[in-house]
C-alpha cells in the first residue's frame, strides 16, 4: 500500500526540439566597432557607481542611528539632573 500525506504531481514533460548553433546569426551587427577597453571602462564605472551609492546608505544609516543615540543620552542626563 503507497501512503503519503501529500499529493505529488508528476514530473513535467517538455517538449523540447534543440537546434543548431549557426555562428554566422549569433554574429552582432556591429561586432566591427565593439572596443573592450570601452565597455571595461562603462563597467567600472558602473560598479563603483553602485559601490558609493550603497556606501552613502549605510553612512546615512549610521548618522541617523548616531544622532537618536545622542539625543537619548542627552534626555538621560537632563532628566538625571532635573529629577534628582
Amino acid at each position: 500500500m503507497n501512503f503519503t500525506f501529500f499529493h505529488r504531481p508528476e514530473v513535467r514533460k517538455y517538449n523540447y526540439k534543440p537546434q543548431f548553433y549557426v555562428p554566422e546569426e549569433e554574429k552582432p551587427v556591429n561586432y566591427d566597432k565593439y572596443d573592450s577597453d570601452d565597455f571595461a571602462k562603462k563597467l567600472h564605472n558602473s560598479w563603483e557607481h553602485k559601490r558609493r551609492a550603497k556606501n552613502n546608505k549605510t553612512n546615512n544609516m549610521r548618522t541617523i542611528i548616531w544622532i537618536v543615540f545622542l539625543l537619548f543620552m542627552l534626555g538621560l542626563i537632563a532628566w538625571k539632573f532635573l529629577y534628582k
